[in-house]
């Protein structure tokens, strides 16, 4: 049998993490952001870090190891200081994660009780006496744990901190405290989160002798371990770089700091842990300038991560976040530590969400020419043709190295609009679903699913199958318009309720296909529905809720809507892939896939899906059957128009051959060139057919001859 706080806990945990009552103080919900999903996994493999199945920093010196920086009054509060807001003072260091990312950092240590602010007697602390959370404490750790997911960074989340660990009112509170946090951890599906039950355990600040002793921290570890099967648990020593054999033992890596020291003792220390066959990591040492450098540089050369603090700065009041300018010496290290030889570090540029100053943007013609690489009259020309080219309400945009070089507006805005923007929406829905597909394979979502995986094992809304055929069905066959799945050429409505699209409504278009499987290739929207629909039973989450998590709000992308279908009460209601978004925003989805999938140092979509994009992914030789042209046009939800021959009205003509685009009804196009690092875009919101190829051609051809190279 359990005992008491252990059964109690669970209780908590539950309340903490999907709201209301208990001995919460207020109401916690799950997630800070309701359409938050997991999207970054960190492990121990072969006793290496790895985050999402691949060894961290590759081929670097510190290949395998976890750069991290101590931020635990990240999200500091001080009840007893009315005047302090904890809110602002977590924005603040939000704001600054990518900056700590972009040189080389990888993880943040937080902690549930915070750090020393520099004054005696400020009451910090995620815990009620009994043990319990405390919800504003968990609303600002959410925020930041959130964050770091969608950047592919983890947390190392302490529980306890000297000075603070009096709130607890008994030993047994403790063990509460452990198990609420695993569990709250667990529920939330944080998976890039590790646990530190103490800060420095056995320092003298601690009131509870089961924090002061390595036999009780090394309990504590179990303990939470059997809270939260799987979880990563250690405790960080003294600042003297050791640890004691009970907690070492117990822990899955070792937690050092080496704030006392010195240099010249580093390596030794570091050798003396070793023979326990853990990683080693170093979360704190508060050397600054050269010799928090130098430190790092020796952990690292040692096969031990390092940890910076920059106690005066960030974790002494008040807290100042400013990213690398914090130590540029020791950023510029962790960078280096970080690089694999040979590999420049990346500084690309990418915009800020619309809100927060959107899209560069580039109106004079010589700056057009200088930082754009492209021709200014050229341009004027492609405005014109574009408000002559037909009547419709549109934004367009042209984007070259990150500048918008031409954008043309005619009763619709580039930033706010968001209309339909028809098939653009199935180059969208591929990508939601690479992406789903990469996380399952790192144990992320409900399911695994491979493109090459059979589409109807994840459609169980479908069943019985109204053609046995589609058991043959592969997802990726639903996204290259290979499925035989109710082709445009048969003349069947694109949209109805979700017993047409899955052909029980006794309409034969949908319930049988119109060739096997893979043998021809018949442009299907209803296929892509059904994709929309496999991306909800991997994730578990609708396809809607999955795209905004996984991809818009990475992105920055703001403004959206999505199609849904009705259906009756064994299938319900659900988002098909249809979709409406402004031209800026669709931009943005079209610039990630140029930088191969990632948005500031984050892996977005996956890089194999952009390169699988970039050649056909099915073999037919027919002609597509309701437009007759080339076949190996279409790749996985994106196409490649150069490869269009002018049978059918639809030529490549002068377009390069690496051009992926999806044109939609009514004149809309997202396109990319990353040989000429150009993104185009166009929204509408309407329907119809357009001169879509003259519109990418013509911006590939205002590219200066002599600045075409591409990324």
């Amino acid at each position: 049998m359990r005992p008491w706080f252990y059964l109690m806990s669970g209780l908590v945990v539950a309340q903490a993490c999907w709201g209301g009552g208990g001995a919460t103080s207020q109401p916690a919900q799950a997630s800070a952001d309701p359409a938050w999903v997991p999207a970054t996994r960190i492990a121990i493999v072969g006793g290496r870090w790895q985050i999402n199945g691949v060894v961290t920093y590759p081929d670097a010196p510190a290949e395998g190891l976890l750069l991290n920086v101590r931020m635990v009054n990240a999200t500091f509060e001080d009840r007893q200081r009315p005047g302090f807001d904890p809110e602002a003072n977590t924005q603040r260091f939000l704001s600054r994660i990518p900056e700590y990312l972009a040189h080389g950092v990888r993880a943040f240590t937080l902690n549930l009780q915070g750090g020393f602010p520099g004054y005696e007697g400020a009451l910090n602390s995620g815990f009620n006496p009994d043990g319990s959370l405390r919800a504003p404490c968990l609303g600002r750790l959410r925020r930041v744990i959130e964050a770091c997911d969608r950047q592919g960074a983890a947390v190392i989340l302490g529980c306890f901190y000297q000075r603070q660990d009096h709130v607890l009112a008994s030993a047994d509170a403790v063990r509460a405290a452990v198990v609420n946090t695993a569990q709250w951890i667990q529920a939330c599906r944080f998976r890039n989160v590790v646990l530190e039950i103490a800060n420095e355990y056995g320092h003298p600040g601690f009131h509870h002798r089961l924090l002061a002793r390595p036999e009780g921290i090394a309990e504590l570890v179990r303990l939470a371990k059997r809270a939260a099967p799987g979880l990563l648990v250690s405790a960080s020593g003294l600042g003297n770089g050791a640890t004691d054999t009970p907690a070492a033992e117990a822990a899955d890596f070792l937690l050092i700091h080496f704030n006392t020291t010195r240099l010249e003792d580093i390596p030794r220390r570091i050798t003396a842990l070793k023979p326990y066959g853990k990683p080693i990591v170093c979360n704190e040492d508060n050397k600054l300038g050269p010799a928090g450098a130098a430190a790092a540089r020796a952990c690292v050369a040692n096969g031990a991560s390092w940890g910076f603090m920059d106690e005066q700065l960030n974790q002494r009041f008040p807290f100042s976040f400013r990213g690398a300018d914090d130590d540029p010496t020791v950023y510029a290290a962790l960078q280096q530590l970080a690089t694999a030889p040979g590999a420049a570090a990346v500084d690309a540029y990418f915009p800020p969400p619309e809100s927060q100053g959107g899209w560069r943007q580039l109106d004079q013609p010589e700056a057009i020419r200088r930082l754009g690489g492209m021709d200014p009259e050229k341009l004027a020309a492609l405005r014109q043709w574009l408000l002559q080219s037909d009547d419709r309400r549109f934004a367009a945009d042209v984007i070259r190295h990150g500048y918008i070089v031409l954008e043309v507006e005619r009763g619709n805005s580039a930033k706010t609009d968001a209309g339909r923007v028809a098939s653009v929406s199935k180059a969208v829905c591929a990508t939601v679903l690479a992406i789903a597909s990469e996380r399952s394979q790192h144990g992320l979502t409900p399911r695994k699913m491979r493109f090459s995986d059979p589409a109807f094992d994840f459609i169980p809304w479908a069943a019985p199958l109204s053609d046995p055929r589609k058991a043959r069905i592969t997802v990726e066959q639903l996204l290259n318009h290979t499925s035989g799945i109710c082709p445009e050429a048969l003349g069947a409505p694109n949209d109805g309720s979700w017993e047409y699209i899955l052909g029980h409504s006794g309409d034969e278009r949908t319930a049988r296909l119109a060739f096997d499987p893979g043998t021809a290739c018949g442009y299907s929207t209803i296929a892509l529905s059904h994709a929309a629909l496999v991306c909800e039973n991997v994730t578990g989450e609708t396809y809607d809720r999955f795209a905004i998590a996984a991809l818009f709000k990475p992105l920055g992308i703001e403004h959206w809507w999505f199609q849904f279908y009705d259906g009756g009460p064994s299938l319900g209601r659900h988002p098909s892939h249809g979709l409406g978004m402004p031209a800026r925003d669709l931009a943005r989805i079209a610039y990630c896939m140029l930088y191969d999938g990632q948005w500031q140092r984050q892996q977005v979509v996956p890089k194999w899906f952009v390169q699988r994009t970039a050649a056909p992914t099915q073999h037919v030789t027919t002609p597509e059957m309701r437009w007759k042209f080339n076949s190996q046009t279409f790749s996985d939800g994106w196409e490649l128009p150069s490869r269009l021959t002018g049978t059918g009205g639809r030529d490549g003509t002068g377009i390069p051959p690496d051009a992926r685009d999806k044109p939609g009804s009514g004149g809309q196009l997202i396109a990319f060139v990353p040989s000429l690092d150009l993104v185009v875009t166009r929204q509408t919101g309407s329907s119809g057919e357009w001169a879509f190829e003259e519109y990418l051609r013509r911006a590939c051809a205002a590219v200066v001859p002599d600045a075409r190279a591409g990324r």
